[in-house]
């Protein structure tokens, strides 16, 4: 093997390797900076209100057979409805 040949191959080994890092720490940099910008230009979310829990009892005895035969389907009647609420 010629030495100039091995030099070479080091030399853009070296080269390589030192863009590929360049270009990652570019785009990390980029990627915080465009999480910085996000999270202080974006809007606060609205406080939850609490919606007031809708009971079984409350809950249309159709729309109860047929959740908990869902369960029952899905958990292998393993699982078993212990409450339904109403979240919007």
């Amino acid at each position: 093997m010629n030495t100039e040949n091995i030099y070479l191959a080091l030399q853009l080994m070296v080269v390589g390797m030192a863009t590929v890092f360049l270009i990652l720490y570019i785009i990390i940099g980029l990627g915080k900076l465009l999480v910085n910008l996000t999270n202080a230009n974006a809007k606060e979310a609205p406080p939850v209100s609490k919606i007031p829990a809708t009971n079984t009892s409350e809950t249309d005895a159709t729309t109860q057979a047929v959740i908990q035969l869902a369960v029952k389907e899905l958990t292998g009647g393993k699982g078993h409805v212990a409450q339904i609420k109403k979240l919007s």
